[in-house]
């Protein structure tokens, strides 16, 4: 985790120096993209010092303690037990099988992403050729020199409104010299292999193989035809429409080059707050009656420092709309649940110190901010989600604004139910109820029942059972078991919650609002916001 902390480092803030340096200079150079990438190396060896891996740490701690007749060589042995943890990690073959399929997909989807073939430019996917042309274009204007942040180089009259951040790094690379296509290829690379291991610290295994096998009834094709195609895009025949819920990685990783970067820091931010608050040795906090009285709130438990470095986690988060702002988003909703997982202890603080020193008592806590952390005692999560987006307000906001043409760009969020489900493009044709014939809709009950059946009924069975399968029932029963778990253990707001609560609840938004609202012009791009739902 080291190394995937230092890499998603580097690109991050190499991208955000040289956009700063290349609206201080009106442009890109090759010195400022030499500069830019020796800032972006030095910030990452600072994170790879600075990120601990918890797991490693953990098992090395629990290791018995050494005799002394004991070899340095053995893999119990105290030097030897961080090494001998992570490899013993990787000895399932279940991690190796979605290894190997996840290094055919990225060997397979961009070493031939773009390439020469005698005299004619080949694209390998037939679905990115209009966004790799996209890509090319951006690529090619930050390296020219434009002045950032720029024109949009296809439609006049606007500045770019799209989130290039990806782009303006292999713009870097060009200026340094890398060859376009080198540096497409590798990048490719370098994202396939942290989005990997990203999952794999996430979810193990299983997380990998959901990502590189998403998909509903589609895929089942394949003991029809006995050949490997894209049954969810072009190979689409159930129904004789294209299926909405594309495959991920073919339909948005390899063709969407922000999601090379945004994927793996979406996950190492999710693990790292799973870590900080939910694994082993995380703050156990609890009310302090004594603490309480006198007008504040003690932990039982200093708040565990987490895996990565502070700094770390916010530049990663605040500078995520630059690369991808549907998981800005989706990042932004797990803070503000992180929000409200606790008691409000801090209206409790604020009375007590009220009470006991009246307005002198508030006045002093607002003109004092070293005292403002005392009220967030009690609630280590919401001090520290609270922290997060305060701090990363003003840099998120500024990058917003950057790529929506300073707050000018449409508003796209509507009230849209259904996804795709009406969709002439991507619904299926599904028999649909109207007219005082089917059910006697003028009256109160036929047009419900109607609606029940066009709005519910129908859709599931025909679009969202053929575009997700069984994943739609498996993800209630989830909620279901949460639920059941969650009053088994007779949890109560206020006390420490279980991780379900903290990340499973925010999923079921994040896919809803996907479901509910269009985030995007096109209705299918809500896709890139319900994916997290489904990470």
């Amino acid at each position: 985790m080291k190394w995937l902390s230092a890499v998603l480092t580097f690109v991050n803030l190499s991208v955000v120096c040289g956009l700063f340096l290349g609206m201080a200079g009106r442009g890109l150079n090759v010195v400022s993209a030499w500069l830019a990438l020796v800032c972006g190396a030095a910030f990452a060896v600072a994170a790879y010092l600075g990120t601990s891996d918890t797991a490693i740490r953990e098992k090395a701690a629990n290791q018995p303690p050494v005799r002394k007749s004991q070899k340095a060589s053995d893999p119990d042995s105290t030097p030897n037990a961080a090494t001998w943890s992570a490899i013993m990690r990787y000895r399932h073959v279940w991690f190796w099988a979605v290894a190997v399929c996840f290094a055919m997909f990225a060997v397979r989807s961009f070493c031939w992403l773009f390439y020469i073939d005698g005299s004619d430019y080949k694209i390998q996917s037939p679905n990115n050729l209009g966004d790799l042309s996209l890509h090319l274009t951006l690529i090619k204007n930050f390296a020219n020199g434009v002045a950032l942040w720029p024109d949009n180089p296809i439609y006049v009259f606007s500045k770019l409104r799209y989130p290039a951040g990806i782009d303006l790094f292999n713009a870097l690379l060009s200026l340094v010299h890398v060859d376009l296509i080198t540096g497409l290829v590798w990048v490719g690379l370098v994202g396939s292999l942290a989005t990997f291991y990203a999952f794999y610290r996430w979810g193990g295994s299983f997380a990998v193989a959901g990502f590189l096998f998403n998909g509903g009834i589609a895929g089942f094709q394949f003991f029809k035809t006995w050949k490997f195609l894209d049954y969810q895009g072009t190979a689409a025949d159930v129904a004789h429409r294209p299926i909405a819920w594309k495959s991920i990685p073919l339909a948005m990783f390899v063709t969407q080059r922000g999601w090379l970067y945004a994927i793996p820091v979406g996950l190492v931010l999710l693990w790292h707050w799973r870590e900080k608050f939910f694994g082993q040795g995380a703050a156990v906090f609890k009310p302090s009656s004594a603490a309480t009285e006198s007008g504040g709130l003690e932990t039982a438990a200093p708040c565990a420092r987490g895996p990565l470095p502070f700094w770390v986690e916010l530049s990663l988060y605040a500078s995520m709309p630059l690369f991808n702002l549907h998981t800005f988003i989706a990042l932004t909703i797990v803070l503000l649940f992180a929000l409200l997982l606790e008691r409000p202890s801090e209206i409790q603080f604020v009375v007590n110190t009220a009470r006991k020193d009246g307005s002198a008592g508030i006045g002093r806590l607002i003109s004092h901010p070293t005292m403002w952390p005392e009220i967030f005692r009690g609630a280590p999560i919401r001090r520290h989600a609270a922290a997060m987006l305060a701090i990363a307000l003003i840099p998120a906001t500024f990058f917003v604004w950057l790529v929506t043409d300073h707050f000018r760009a449409a508003s796209i969020l509507q009230w849209h139910p259904g996804w795709a489900q009406d969709s002439p493009d991507l619904a299926a044709p599904f028999f649909r109820m109207g007219g005082t014939a089917n059910f006697g809709s003028s009256t109160m009950f036929g047009l419900l029942l109607q609606k029940t059946w066009n709005g519910v009924i129908a859709p599931f069975f025909q679009f969202w059972l053929t575009n997700f399968g069984l994943w739609i029932p498996l993800a209630l029963a989830l909620v279901g078991l949460v639920g059941w778990r969650i009053w088994k253990s007779g949890w109560r707001w206020g006390d420490r919650p279980p991780a379900d609560v903290a990340f499973v609840l925010p999923a079921i938004v994040i896919f809803a609002a996907g479901y509910f609202f269009k985030t995007a012009p096109w209705e299918w791009d809500n896709l890139k916001l319900m994916v997290w739902g489904y990470f």
